[in-house]
């Protein structure tokens, strides 16, 4: 038996091109995502929060492990059987951009079209619950684009805004009064051909 998580710690960064390819996956994105929404779960938990099946999750589950992104915490009995159960190595997984190495651009460019499926899928899913909150100071679906121009100051405030929203997202935990959202921030140049 491993021994159980104490706590988790806020984040983790990733520098190596070859360490970040594990996350190029929208599968194995989804799984860690949830895994560090539920903060300690088992596969079947992990597979319920997804809505994929156990079987199909399970070699996902594997490669995030062997990467060190996941880690086995304890078990735990579940019936007649024991489960593994599994902790994030972190609230959060930065990835350090290196513009000089061909391989983190080329990890970036497949990262970026796995978090757009990801992030379709979610929001296809948000936007077929009759629960969903559409409007009012409580809305918890929404999704739009913007193009704007900034100044050094707007995009300070914009960075602090980005970062005041990532504190709170970290800050949260699983709890009977809240319910769970999914937000995506993508912030881009627009390198335009004029």
């Amino acid at each position: 038996m491993n021994q159980r998580l104490k706590s988790i710690k806020d984040k983790h960064v990733i520098s190596k091109g070859k360490d970040m390819w594990v996350l190029a996956s929208p599968i194995r994105m989804e799984v860690l995502n949830a895994a560090c929404a539920l903060e300690e779960c088992s596969a079947g938990e992990i597979a319920a929060f997804t809505g994929r099946s156990r079987t199909s999750i399970y070699p996902h589950i594997e490669q995030l492990v062997e990467a060190g992104l996941i880690l086995e915490a304890d078990v735990r009995l579940a019936g007649k059987r024991y489960e593994q159960l599994y902790c994030p190595i972190a609230r959060t997984i930065l990835i350090k951009h290196n513009p000089d190495d061909p391989d983190v651009v080329a990890y970036h460019r497949a990262h970026s079209k796995a978090v757009g499926r990801m992030m379709t899928r979610l929001h296809e899913r948000a936007i077929d619950d009759p629960g969903a909150v559409v409007r009012g100071p409580l809305r918890d679906t929404y999704l739009g684009i913007i193009s704007a121009w900034v100044n050094d100051d707007s995009l300070e405030e914009i960075n602090e805004l980005i970062g005041r929203i990532w504190e709170i997202c970290r800050a949260s935990h699983p709890d009977d009064n809240k319910r769970l959202v999914n937000i995506g921030i993508m912030l881009a140049p627009n390198s335009r051909k004029d």
